[in-house]
């Protein structure tokens, strides 16, 4: 499936097109459109309207010192402690072949072969760059929070994900900034009591890279469903 860069007219039509994308167009995406979306996405459910997000937004001269910084310390093999790990381990089927599956089709479509590890990890570090987007996004939450609350977190990313496709726009919920709280809190002003949750890149998807193809698989309704009459 090729990537659609036109403006979705529906929700269906949001969620169809919604991909995660990887490389992004050199092209601004206009300040009172991203504060649209984004005041719109604070309308998304929380229990209790607890609200429990705070949102960081990264432009400019401090979107490129800190991903030139995230390139520097991750090409040095630096790391730091996650604030949690990406998935359970050891990780079990089917999670297990969903993952390495997606992981296969992208690099496929990079022409990226499996034994060329140094470029692989070469481009894991788009990771750090958000795929070039001209917006980055983080989000922090206070370390009192429990998993009602990240589910609240992930209900707030989904409708910024369709807010952005209902614009013409792309994004990638990034998981990989939670390997990075000791960086993200070199450039943000995060508070002590907040920890890192999650990441986005949001811009204007750029549809001649094959990356942008990716159409990740998902499993059949009735493969995780059960309905009760």
């Amino acid at each position: 499936m090729s990537l659609d860069t036109g403006k979705s007219a529906s929700v269906t039509d949001a969620l169809d097109t919604r991909i995660t994308v990887r490389d992004f167009l050199d092209k601004p995406v206009p300040d009172e459109l991203l504060r649209s979306i984004l005041e719109k996405a604070m309308r998304s459910p929380s229990g209790g309207n607890l609200q429990p997000w705070n949102i960081h937004v990264v432009r400019g001269e401090t979107l490129r010192k800190m991903t030139e910084e995230g390139v520097k310390r991750a090409k040095a093999r630096e790391t730091e402690d996650p604030t949690y790990p990406a998935y359970p381990s050891p990780l079990w089927e089917p999670h297990r072949s969903w993952r390495y599956k997606l992981g296969e089709d992208m690099y496929a479509l990079l022409g990226i072969e499996k034994d060329n590890k140094a470029a692989r990890l070469n481009w894991l570090l788009q990771n750090i760059k958000f795929f070039e987007a001209p917006v980055g996004l983080i989000i922090t939450g206070d370390k009192r929070l429990g998993m009602p609350q990240y589910m609240d977190m992930g209900i707030l990313l989904q409708s910024i994900m369709l807010l952005a496709r209902e614009h013409g726009l792309h994004t990638a919920p990034q998981g990989w900034w939670r390997n990075w709280p000791d960086l993200v809190g070199t450039f943000l002003e995060i508070p002590d009591e907040q920890e890192v949750l999650v990441g986005m890149s949001l811009g204007y998807g750029n549809p001649d890279n094959p990356v942008n193809d990716l159409y990740a698989d998902r499993a059949k309704l009735e493969e995780v469903s059960t309905f009760y009459d």
